[in-house]
């Protein structure tokens, strides 16, 4: 080949080598086919990302199944799926335990992580579309109540320790309410108003307490609730508590939300000794009356204390936590949110002992604790490495 072809032709060559290179020196690439989808089998538990599934043991893909969706107040979808087991396989219900939304979230974030949830489970499951329910404990119920608003496919709320989400005339007719809460609930008095609400109104409704404090309800009351969503049934809405006890516990609500701004510690310690004193010498009604009105005072002195340092009020967040601690002392969360106060007095040591009897008291939001920038410092300290579990 001549010179001038050899130019002439270079570039087609240096092509042809490059191609060769590149094939040598590259492995040769494999197509992998996608996972093939989840058999789901009944009688298992499914972890995914946002929420935890449970299907009944008589799960069978060729029939629809009703479905419940729980949300729990701290995002711990397994919390009311395990806790409930036994009535998805007697009722012969699906269980969805959302791990996506919790307290704290702006309602846009929450709809969309819920509604999210709504449409992995559709696509995944057959679903009967005639029994979608919602329930919720507390936070959780508030969110379960207002997504049965905006959705009409949600035929029944059970909503646990949290009132009606709007007035009855704003409820849909064919909307089934369902409102539990324990004795000892600072929230029962919502629970007592939304059946006094709803007496009146077309809504199929059932009001239910229980013997216990602010939490999820007992197995026995959720599975009579869910029954009642699957055929309701006329029940003896009849509220068992006495008015004038309801009455008198919403204006001593009212009176100690006031104290919390106008009074010092030294009167909250022996107002709180004179509140013991009573709940160790009354009974029936009026007994879980006033245990509801102490742990009133632990919920109202963690919104005090959380909303003093927020707003960087150091002065009134320090008599609060002193409340907060002398109300509930077993509760980490005084321990904690000491901790805050103390970072930004920009007192590290004690700092590190506070969060360290968070720990001891049973902190466990690992998450929390981490995404709080006032403790970057604190990651080397005891408390922090037991929380984190480092």
């Amino acid at each position: 080949m001549t010179n001038a072809t050899m130019k002439k032709h270079f570039p087609f060559f240096l092509f042809l080598l490059l191609i060769a290179f590149f094939s040598c020196g590259q492995k040769s690439t494999t197509i992998t086919s996608p996972a093939p989808p989840i058999q789901y089998t009944g009688g298992k538990t499914y972890n995914e990302n946002n929420y935890t599934l449970y299907l009944p043991t008589n799960y069978d893909t060729t029939k629809t199944f009703p479905v419940i969706y729980f949300f729990d107040p701290h995002g711990k979808g397994n919390l009311p799926t395990e806790k409930y087991t036994s009535i998805a396989d007697s009722l012969e219900i699906i269980f969805v335990g959302s791990n996506a939304t919790k307290n704290g979230m702006q309602w846009a974030e929450l709809s969309t992580a819920a509604n999210q949830i709504f449409t992995a489970i559709k696509q995944k499951l057959k679903i009967n579309q005639q029994k979608i329910f919602t329930c919720g404990f507390s936070g959780g119920a508030r969110i379960a109540s207002k997504l049965a608003l905006q959705d009409n496919s949600i035929a029944s709320v059970i909503s646990c320790s949290a009132g009606l989400p709007a007035q009855p005339s704003q409820l849909r007719t064919d909307l089934i309410f369902v409102g539990i809460a324990g004795k000892e609930d600072m929230n029962l008095t919502e629970i007592y108003d939304a059946g006094e609400a709803l007496k009146n109104s077309e809504i199929k409704y059932m009001i239910n307490y229980f013997d216990g404090p602010h939490e999820w309800p007992p197995i026995e009351t959720m599975s009579e609730a869910i029954q009642f969503c699957l055929t309701p049934t006329e029940v003896n809405n009849e509220n068992t508590i006495s008015k004038k006890i309801i009455e008198t516990e919403k204006q001593q609500k009212q009176f100690y939300s006031e104290a919390f701004v106008k009074n010092d510690s030294n009167w909250w310690k022996n107002e709180f000794k004179n509140l013991e004193h009573t709940i160790a010498k009354s009974n029936g009604d009026e007994k879980f009356m006033n245990i509801r009105l102490k742990n009133f005072l632990s919920l109202a002195a963690f919104s005090y204390s959380n909303s003093a340092l927020n707003n960087r009020r150091l002065p009134e967040a320090d008599k609060f936590l002193s409340i907060y601690k002398l109300v509930d002392p077993d509760n980490a969360e005084h321990a904690y949110l000491r901790t805050k106060y103390f970072m930004l007095m920009n007192n590290t040591t004690e700092a590190e002992k506070t969060l360290n009897e968070a720990a001891t008291l049973g902190f466990s939001d690992a998450e929390r604790l981490r995404t709080e920038t006032l403790f970057i410092t604190l990651q080397n300290s005891e408390g922090y490495k037991k929380i984190t579990g480092q």
